[in-house]
């Protein structure tokens, strides 16, 4: 009786299970062809985006004490300019023997260099121009470079808006980067 069950239902019963395991396998095809599509999408966007972009330079490099002053900072000229101000000798000096004073005469040497034409302020400045108050907010991460820079320049006498960078000492450069430092939250 039962092997008469089983032979009429038999057909019924491997069709059944045959298109289970058919819907299965389409069913997992689907998802591994989806997962398999969404990665390729993914690094071809991620290789677009990277593509032509060079990398930065990170301004901080980590070095050891021992390493020299001048293997660290990139420009030399600079080097030599706050060895020579600071009384150390080019060749041997190394990291350990850096102050926060001498990183911010680098940091001011550095600003004359670079931005000496540009203005102080971002309000007068033409659209694309890196101006020194783009320079403090973006090392301090906060909006208010321009203010410690007016402010700043108010207690001279002078007009921060008719000012470029070249106009200012590398001390009030070194005067302005640290009444940055000290307003903003930037970690102390």
């Amino acid at each position: 009786m039962r092997n008469e069950r089983w032979r009429k239902h038999k057909v019924i019963i491997i069709a059944a299970a045959a298109a289970l395991g058919v819907t299965g396998t389409a069913g997992i095809l689907a998802v591994y062809g989806q997962n398999l599509a969404e990665r390729r999408v993914a690094e071809e966007a991620s290789e677009s985006l990277t593509e032509g972009v060079i990398e930065e330079i990170p301004y901080y490099r980590g070095w050891n004490d021992s390493t020299l002053y001048r293997d660290a900072v990139e420009d030399q000229e600079i080097v030599k300019e706050v060895c020579t101000h600071f009384g150390l000798d080019y060749e041997t000096v190394t990291m350990k023997d850096i102050t926060k004073d001498m990183r911010n005469y680098e940091e001011a040497l550095n600003l004359k260099k670079d931005l000496g034409d540009n203005p102080l302020l971002s309000e007068n400045a033409k659209e694309g121009v890196f101006t020194l108050e783009v320079y403090i907010s973006d090392v301090y991460a906060f909006d208010g470079g321009g203010q410690v820079i007016k402010k700043y320049c108010e207690t001279l006498g002078l007009d921060a808006s008719l000012l470029k960078v070249s106009d200012l000492s590398l001390e009030d450069l070194i005067k302005i980067g640290e009444l940055a430092y000290e307003t903003s939250d930037h970690p102390k």
